[in-house]
């Protein structure tokens, strides 16, 4: 079933794939989410929070991709450059997988740690959430039937 939800994706031109990353993002809990432009990246990126009671913030940087193949450590690379001082961690998401130096970029002791959801996190995340992808719109919602 969900894998029909990647080929959505895959087929969203790049103002819905941005629909889909801000909502995707925001049904994981994130708040305050804005864009932050890369010129001519070909990713969606962006920063927004999660508020933890009153007393926490965590500041977060994303960034998506509609990529069929392997994502290599360069990307790693490119989110840690949009990172300000005052960010808790990354989050990457892509339609395709991340290489095993992606992997262990990610995780590089004494960085900001990086998120990564590949293919198989994203499906994971739709089907345990219950969530759906509008063709349309690229915006992400629950579905009601279940």
């Amino acid at each position: 079933m969900k894998d029909s939800e990647i080929e959505i994706i895959n087929r969203l031109p790049p103002a819905q794939f941005k629909n889909f990353c801000f909502t995707f993002f925001e049904s994981l809990g994130l708040t305050n989410i804005e864009s932050v432009a890369v010129p001519e990246s070909g990713y969606e990126t962006g920063r927004g929070t999660i508020e933890l009671g009153i007393l926490m913030t965590y500041h977060f940087v994303f960034l998506g991709t509609q990529h069929v193949g392997v994502v290599s450590e360069e990307v790693i690379q490119e989110l840690r450059d949009l990172m300000e001082n005052k960010t808790n961690k990354g989050l990457i998401l892509t339609t395709g997988s991340f290489s095993r130096q992606a992997k262990r970029q990610a995780k590089s002791k004494g960085k900001v740690p990086i998120d990564l959801f590949d293919r198989n996190a994203l499906i994971y995340r739709l089907e345990n959430m219950k969530l759906r992808i509008s063709p349309e719109t690229g915006k992400v919602f629950r579905d009601k039937q279940e």
